[in-house]
């Protein structure tokens, strides 16, 4: 469960289907940062997602990681399932 108040603007609750491996990837990643999956992967989405104009939002999160947080970590989970 998220903290409350984590974020600045209205949320949504997004439910994707995803290989065993990338979930596995995400667990491993959320265990050594001592965070949950879901907001592993919330952080992978929310560096990677397009605004409006075809800008990326790379520096989106990044004041709000957590220690430990790799920003290559994700990029490696994101070109395994072909989003590189």
């Amino acid at each position: 469960m998220r903290a409350a108040g984590r974020y600045d603007e209205a949320v949504t609750d997004l439910h994707v289907q995803i290989s065993d491996e990338v979930a596995r990837r995400l667990a491993t990643e959320a265990a050594q940062r001592g965070t949950s999956t879901e907001d592993v992967a919330a952080e992978v989405l929310t560096l990677h997602a397009p605004v409006h104009g075809g800008e990326e939002l790379g520096f989106i999160a990044l004041a709000h990681a957590k220690p430990g947080f790799s920003a290559r970590a994700a990029e490696k989970l994101l070109e395994a399932e072909g989003f590189g």
